[in-house]
């Protein structure tokens, strides 16, 4: 009997064109790539760049997306307050 898995998707869109320039979607996946674990992979491209997780069970799912947009808020957190 094969065991079902669960998948989800969470993608950072560029929407300003200064995002774009910067490429900032790509930047901030990236930063966040080395808390991958097994069943989780990072994509960049023009516009947008997300993560692709899969797991077995929906808890480890949505603890690991909870982490990772926590995580990603406080890198934009960061940038923000860099800039000024």
């Amino acid at each position: 009997m094969s065991k079902l898995k669960i998948s989800g998707t969470i993608r950072f869109i560029e929407e300003t064109d200064a995002e774009r320039n910067e490429n900032l979607s790509r930047k901030l996946v990236l930063s966040l790539e080395p808390d991958n674990f097994l069943g989780m992979t990072t994509k960049t491209g023009a516009d947008c760049s997300e993560i692709h997780l899969e797991s077995e069970k929906v808890g480890s799912i949505l603890a690991t997306a909870d982490d990772l947009l926590m995580n990603a808020d406080g890198a934009v957190r960061v940038k923000k307050s860099s800039e000024k």
